[in-house]
């Protein structure tokens, strides 16, 4: 089981070295690696219909094939059975697998049928902490982009992937790094992006309302900055209303979202929130919701 935080650098930041950042514990096993990724489905996405995300992934001349497997996220905090094996050739090969991840027949059908959907291609810093109560944690850097035919996307993020502990390691860490970088939370994974892009999945709609509760009040959040950050300025109101629901609920600790709950009503709502996005007040504030919804 795959358990990760992703946090995204704000837009246009440039991917500094991960040894800037200052760790709780000496970061070792570090390394820097290119990383050329096909992500592979059947015409009919049969794999993206069980929730599946396939892809073969290049360093150097090795060639690692991963499955991931249906999961769930939380905020930024992304759970998946994953499977690695290593692989000859461009092509994936589906019975290096489990057999119990489908049927005989199902696999044979989906072997046949793989294509290439998209690729991602990025440079990776990469270093390991060992933190108290046996916690082990990587840390990945990525800077690149995802490509779909002409189409291109950004790639600027900070993943802490755990490798042994209990998850809520994970919060204490990334509010320590978030303190330091204008780091946010990651709703969407590299996979879910690509098949985006490809146009192989719908662009997700705004979000209107959401309840009270933390977690789906910090998707909605999430899912809201998103779209306005692409250029949807109708989610500019809902994520207004959204945000004073933070406020509210987290009382002092979210004051510094005030201005921006303003500033969205606004004509210029987008590049409002790209200014926030540059300090380190936004991140915190989200981590904080989903620290209470994990409580």
């Amino acid at each position: 089981m795959e358990v990760e935080l992703k946090l995204l650098l704000a837009p246009e930041t440039p991917v500094g070295a991960l040894s800037s950042l200052e760790f709780p514990a000496a970061l070792t096993q570090i390394k820097r690696a290119s990383l050329g990724n096909a992500y592979f489905d059947t015409p009919d996405l049969a794999l993206r219909q069980r929730d599946m995300g396939l892809r073969i992934r290049r360093r150097g001349d090795f060639r690692e094939q991963t499955l991931k497997t249906a999961g769930r996220v939380e905020g930024g905090l992304h759970a998946r059975p994953e499977y690695n094996t290593e692989v000859s050739g461009e092509c994936p090969q589906l019975e290096r697998f489990p057999d119990t991840l489908w049927s005989e027949k199902d696999r044979e059908a989906i072997q046949s049928a793989l294509a290439v959907q998209f690729h991602t291609d990025f440079e990776r810093q990469q270093g390991e902490l060992s933190l108290a109560d046996g916690v082990r944690v990587e840390l990945a850097l990525d800077s690149g982009t995802i490509r779909a035919g002409e189409r291109s996307e950004v790639i600027a993020e900070l993943e802490l992937e755990l490798i042994s502990g209990e998850a809520s390691a994970l919060m204490p860490l990334a509010r320590h790094l978030m303190s330091q970088w204008p780091l946010r939370l990651g709703l969407d994974s590299k996979a879910a992006r690509g098949y985006r892009l490809a146009g192989l999945a719908p662009w997700p709609e705004v979000v209107e309302n959401a309840a009270t509760q933390p977690l789906a009040l910090l998707a909605a959040w999430q899912r809201n900055e998103e779209r306005l950050l692409a250029g949807e300025l109708a989610a500019a109101a809902p994520m207004s209303a959204q945000l004073q629901a933070v406020v509210t609920l987290l009382g002092e600790s979210a004051e510094g979202l005030r201005p921006l709950v303003q500033a969205l009503q606004g004509d210029a709502p987008r590049q409002a929130l790209q200014a926030a996005l540059g300090s380190t007040e936004y991140g915190l504030i989200q981590l904080s919701l989903l620290a209470l919804s994990l409580d």
